[in-house]
């Protein structure tokens, strides 16, 4: 899943202000922007938003900000945000940055070398608690300060993905197939799975979905076999807001639907064909914090808004770079990244 210019403190002041109006953090999917292209055309979509105050938010519910700059010129590849005002972002290379309030801060290499495999491979449940899998048998915790001494576990062969609900349960997935589970103490032996996940998503301790190359669900036990849901693409990402709702999408730009028995039929959403040069890998990340809020982000820099019934044309937010992920802890506030080390805010000031 996937500027190098620098912006000044009072740009990300103003952004640490409109987030703290807002009261909301992190998490997976995004607000709508006001402006975007139809869906299905092949021109180039326009850059989206309503009018920016002078602190680089849009002053419209929903708009996005001003690139905020984490890693300038550093490919973002994961970002979790939990709760209100609080982001983990990592970037291929496995360092970390905390986002608070609007303002990065580094946290350093998550684990230690080589790089991660995967690019879902951090977590957070918390402000004071991650988990990531950044090595090929490491496993290690953030306390909301630091990264914990990684715990070595000699089954794993290649982390890639992991999923947690609250402190004491997290499972994950590596390169071959095994899966383990995290209980608050200690990690599990190997539970089984059928490959690699590109990207874990847990409702509940006894559900979780994993993107695959098919879906396979986790029913607190194992994990069933992947189906062949999605013939049409890769999948890339997937977010449960509950274990009956579930968006998953993959490479040619589909959105598919879980609703507690089976899927829907691949829909398209990123329709339009990638712009001159671009590394298009179609819907690259996706965040549902309720069944009602679902927010996608795609490698031409768009974003598209899930309303529980319809998704909307995608708003483009990052022009020349790919969004490599999203994160929505409520529907009033999201924060997608990009290739390219920025962040981009979206909140509602008075929100919740």
């Amino acid at each position: 899943m996937k500027g190098r210019r620098g912006h000044s403190a009072l740009l990300i002041a103003g952004v640490a202000a409109a987030l703290m109006l807002a009261g909301c953090g992190g998490g997976h999917g995004g607000a709508a922007g006001t402006t975007s292209t139809t869906a299905g055309t092949s021109a180039p979509p326009t850059t989206g938003g309503a009018t920016t105050t002078t602190t680089g938010v849009s002053s419209a519910a929903g708009g996005w900000s001003k690139p905020v700059t984490i890693a300038a010129g550093v490919d973002l590849s994961v970002v979790s945000c939990p709760v209100a005002a609080f982001c983990m972002v990592g970037t291929k290379s496995g360092q970390s940055y905390r986002v608070t309030a609007g303002q990065p801060a580094s946290v350093g290499p998550v684990g230690s070398a080589p790089s991660p495999q995967g690019g879902s491979y951090l977590t957070c449940t918390s402000a004071t608690f991650c988990a990531a899998v950044p090595n090929l048998n490491q496993a290690v915790l953030f306390n909301g300060t630091s990264w914990s001494a990684p715990t070595t576990i000699p089954a794993a062969q290649g982390f890639e993905s992991i999923g947690c609900v609250g402190t004491t349960f997290c499972v994950s997935i590596d390169g071959e197939g095994n899966s383990f589970v995290f209980n608050g103490r200690s990690w599990s032996g190997n539970v089984g799975a059928w490959g690699a996940a590109n990207q874990i998503s847990c409702a509940t301790a006894s559900f979780c979905l994993a993107a695959e190359g098919g879906p396979s669900l986790w029913n607190g036990h194992s994990w069933t076999r992947p189906t062949d849901a999605d013939p049409q693409g890769q999948l890339n990402a997937v977010s449960c807001a509950a274990a009956t709702f579930c968006i998953a999408v993959d490479s040619a730009g589909d959105v598919l639907t879980w609703n507690g028995s089976g899927f829907s039929a691949p829909t398209p959403v990123a329709t339009e064909p990638p712009v001159s040069g671009s590394d298009a890998s179609g819907l690259t990340g996706v965040s549902c914090p309720t069944p009602t809020f679902c927010r996608a982000v795609d490698s031409l820099g768009r974003v598209f808004g899930y309303d529980g019934t319809t998704w909307s044309a995608g708003t483009q937010i990052d022009s020349g770079h790919a969004l490599t992920g999203i994160s929505c802890p409520t529907v009033s506030s999201c924060v997608a990244v990009d290739n390219d080390g920025r962040a981009f805010i979206s909140g509602k000031p008075g929100g919740t």
